[in-house]
């Protein structure tokens, strides 16, 4: 074991260091932004690399469903790939990936009728024939080629000298098969050897060319099993996979004893492994395998859900009972095998991600930090909000970097590879929350922390030359180096994929006396002499590496963390609850390009010169790690935050700051703009003070007129049946009153962070209307409910004369736990005002009883001529305009 150095004394000169001022001239040029022009559309990528053909210089090829395919010898960054032949939208045969048995190029939909081996060894040794089985008969009647071939693998047979590629023809109500084809070339043409493994064979669907009954006999159940009827288990009516699973999906990988293995499987009945014959690429009918029940031998019968091993199906390494898991694929990483598996469904919104789980032999048992094995013995959502089983290793969900255009979102179908500089990867589609349902591939390295579980790089491969072997044997990044202002990130179980949720960073300081501040507080320390570091957060132990990096888009370099808590943390289900087995990224980006960074992208409401007419929002977040502050020359003037306090000229110098470097720069203001009104405070009740209401029934009594620049704050309890989480208080902004002539509402917004938007169509879930909006809160969502009944609501919104409403809300509950929530839309109207109001479903609202902490006042008639607030006999604020009795400095007087 090695010692843990905390870096006290070796890093005590950096936190005295004096601060370095930048120029324009400092910075210019510090980054510069980067364009890939040939990234490529390959759903499922499964990648293999060719160094037989020419082992001095490899072609990495990836393959994937519906024939997707690319190539590159870049293997500097694995983001430009170029297409190959042609895939599904090939109409001939030109061209083609495929050719028959006699070696003539046909089209992929003729290229599942005939295989070339005609005889094999049986599960007894014995050679029979073998054949024919032909695929696109095998697959449900009414099916076709095309669209259903999904997500092969490519392997080279060492035995055979030929490449293997291990294709799933999909087929509806499970008629799919596994089946195997070869080539001299690993850009094909593809010749159909014969079938791996088929599912669906229990006389329930017809198919393509063989009838419903007796279906199996169309298979190779009785070369594998010795079967001269279709045995009792797979007779199961139309629930097949609720026990058995779907051939899809095949890894094929060689283990250390150099036997050939394919897992395969999805959803349903589980993942299984077979063994393949080295000596044809089918399966080796020779290597049998017991019936067992939860991992004990039993007597064969019906169907039964905990089948771990079949005669016919193999292993069972993961999964079952319908609990969602499919692309399995298994590589040996260090000393252990690692099953990636990809959790939820592939679209934008279905959840998609990796979970892994690691074991010391090719057949498992499969398990994840926390010893749970990839084996399912029940129904549980694994996935989403909803989930209520976290097993399996995240290897990371949604996440969105400064410099991405759009957060990556439902990453999943992965492939894994070492390459022979001894480094480590994954590969995977991913899609992107500003591009619908398109997708690309990503590849990322891959490294093991000092416990031997693996992590993901935070950005995508570029170069890095650094291998596991290094970060355990050397010290590459200097002790000097770690100390700065980093982005962390979490990613979090429990994600809201339905919402296409996704992480975004936060700025942390890891200091020089091994201390984290700022967004999250704990400490660090390297292992002296490597690169592996920890980070300790609230008590939980991140176990991770130090490693360089390039930010991705951008040639900006970074120290990167990745860590994972693989022997600490809480297991308590709940987004912000599951902390073991959790990773997390820390990325500190040179400071120099962070501070350019952030001055270019910044959005600044002035020029230097500019004549101020009313109170400014001023930017105040860095990007890339980089802090933002502002200062006033004459607070008289123009406040540091920004706020009008009276005319005349000012000079306002912004600082953006990392680590010990700072850049300054000045802007002469002249402020011609009126002092801003201090928010007008309301105490908003409903009509109906019950929780029986349906929606757009329960208005608040009054409406609040909010014209652009203005603000308004206004203070109510919350009451709720607690039946949903929307059946709490709900504010709408709208044109005029409901009734009025052109009413409509410009947005509608819950407590329960779903909004929509009326006048323009779209909502904060699905965004059809690309709408300008952001939203944020801190809910623990398991106790919601409860926390929001009784809470008190402090809400601030403000209508900024850039045409954006602000929504700022604290939440206090009767537990006195406090929640942060904001809203901010850019209506897609130019309005002068905006309507408010409020209305409940299940719940109301009352400010009525709300103190004000107004004592008793004086009584005098003649009216008051100070300029304080003014409050109504409620103790709630009102403007000039009220009339009646009014208290002003604790007197009241009659306002005509």
């Amino acid at each position: 074991m090695k010692n843990l150095l905390l870096p006290i004394l070796a890093l005590s000169a950096l936190s005295a260091t004096a601060q370095t001022n930048l120029t324009d001239a400092d910075i210019e040029g510090a980054y510069s932004a980067r364009q890939y022009s040939k990234r490529v559309v390959c759903h499922d990528p499964s990648i293999v690399i060719d160094d037989i053909t020419n082992p001095s210089s490899p072609t990495y090829y990836i393959y994937g469903s519906h024939l997707g395919r690319g190539k590159t010898t870049a293997d500097k960054n694995y983001q430009e790939w170029t297409v190959f032949k042609t895939g599904e939208e090939n109409a001939t045969a030109t061209n083609s990936l495929f050719c028959n048995t006699g070696g003539v190029l046909v089209n992929f939909s003729q290229a599942y009728s005939t295989h070339a081996i005609t005889s094999v060894k049986d599960y007894s040794g014995k050679s029979v024939t073998f054949g024919n089985f032909d695929a696109n008969g095998w697959q449900k009647k009414g099916n076709t080629v095309k669209g259903m071939q999904w997500a092969p693998d490519v392997v080279y047979n060492k035995t055979m000298k030929k490449w293997c590629m291990y294709m799933s023809l999909n087929g509806d109500s499970w008629c799919s098969s596994i089946v195997c084809f070869t080539s001299d070339n690993i850009e094909g043409p593809w010749k159909y050897q014969g079938p791996v493994v088929f599912s669906g064979f229990f006389g329930k669907y017809a198919h393509n060319s063989y009838a419903a009954a007796n279906d199996w006999k169309n298979t190779d159940l009785a070369i594998a099993t010795g079967a001269t009827s279709l045995p009792e288990r797979y007779n199961v009516g139309d629930k097949w996979g609720t026990f058995w699973p779907n051939c899809i999906d095949p890894c094929v990988f060689y283990d250390d004893q150099d036997n050939l293995w394919m897992s395969y499987g999805s959803w349903s009945g589980g993942i299984f492994l077979i063994k393949l014959d080295k000596t044809n690429g089918l399966r080796d009918y020779t290597y049998t395998f017991p019936y067992e029940v939860n991992g004990k031998a039993a007597t064969t019968g019906t169907a039964n859900a905990n089948t771990t091993s079949d005669p016919y199906f193999g292993k069972k390494i993961a999964g079952g009972y319908y609990v969602s898991g499919e692309a399995s694929y298994i590589e040996k990483i260090g000393s252990h095998y690692f099953l990636f598996m990809s959790y939820g469904k592939l679209e934008s919104n279905g959840g998609y991600q990796m979970r892994v789980f690691r074991a010391d032999k090719p057949e498992g048992p499969y398990v994840d930090c926390n010893g749970t094995s990839a084996v399912t013995s029940r129904y549980l959502m694994n996935y989403s909000a909803k989930a209520a089983d976290n097993r399996g290793v995240l290897l990371f969900g949604g996440y969105k970097w400064d410099p991405m255009s759009g957060a990556e979102i439902a990453q999943g179908h992965n492939s894994a590879f070492n390459d022979k500089q001894g480094r480590s990867f994954v590969v995977y589609h991913s899609r992107f929350s500003n591009q619908g349902e398109g997708h690309q591939v990503r590849v990322h390295q891959l490294f093991l922390n000092d416990e031997g579980w693996i992590m993901a790089a935070p950005f995508e491969f570029d170069g890095e030359t650094i291998t596991n072997n290094d970060i355990a044997t050397k010290a590459s990044i200097a002790d000097s180096e770690i100390a700065g202002d980093y982005q962390f990130m979490r990613h979090e179980y429990g994600q809201d994929t339905e919402k296409k949720a996704y992480e975004t960073p936060v700025n942390i300081r890891l200091n020089a006396d091994g201390t984290i501040t700022g967004a999250e507080k704990g400490t660090w320390e390297r292992t002296a002499g490597t690169d592996y570091i920890h980070l300790t957060i609230n008590g939980v132990v991140y176990r991770g590496v130090l490693v360089r990096q390039t930010i991705d888009y951008t040639n900006i370099p970074a120290v990167a963390i990745s860590a994972l808590s693989s022997s600490s943390g809480s297991t308590t289900l709940g987004q912000k609850n599951y902390t073991k087995q959790q990773e997390v990224w820390a990325v500190k980006a040179d400071a120099k390009a962070a501070i350019k960074y952030t001055a270019n992208k910044m959005s600044l409401p002035f020029d230097d010169g500019t004549v101020i007419e009313e109170s400014l929002t001023l930017p105040t977040e860095g990007l890339l790690g980089a802090n933002v502050s502002w200062k006033s020359g004459n607070e008289s003037v123009l406040a540091s935050d920004g706020t009008v306090m009276g005319k005349g000229e000012v000079t306002m110098t912004m600082t953006i700051s990392k680590d010990n470097y700072v850049y300054t720069k000045d802007y002469t203001l002249k402020v011609e703009a009126d002092v801003a009104a201090d928010a007008q405070v309301y105490y908003p009740e409903s009509m109906q003070k019950n929780t029986d209401a349906p929606f757009w029934v329960n208005f608040s009594k009054d409406y609040y007129k909010l014209k652009k620049g203005g603000k308004a704050e206004f203070k109510f309890y919350n009451y709720s049946n607690k039946k949903a989480n929307w059946d709490n208080w709900c504010l709408v902004a709208a044109t005029a009153e409901r009734g009025a002539e052109g009413y409509a509402e410009h947005f509608a917004l819950r407590a329960d962070n779903y909004g929509w938007f009326a006048a323009a169509g779209g909502n904060t879930a699905e965004n059809t209307s690309n709408i300008d909006f952001t939203m944020k809160s801190e809910y623990n969502w398991d106790t919601f409910l409860d926390d929001m009944d009784g809470s008190l609501v402090d809400m601030n919104v403000e209508f900024t004369t850039g045409n954006v409403v602000k929504v700022v809300s604290t939440i206090t509950t009767k537990a006195e736990k406090v929640y942060n929530y904001s809203f901010t839309m850019k209506l897609v109207q130019n309005p002068s005002d905006v309507t408010l109001f409020f209305v409940n479903e299940g719940s109301y609202i009352d400010g009525s009883g709300i103190a004000t902490g107004i004592k008793t006042p004086v009584v005098i008639t003649k009216k008051a001529e100070s300029d304080g607030k003014w409050y109504n006999l409620n103790g709630q604020q009102v403007d000039r305009s009220y009339k009646g009795i009014v208290v002003v400095n604790g007197r009241k007087f009659f306002n005509k």
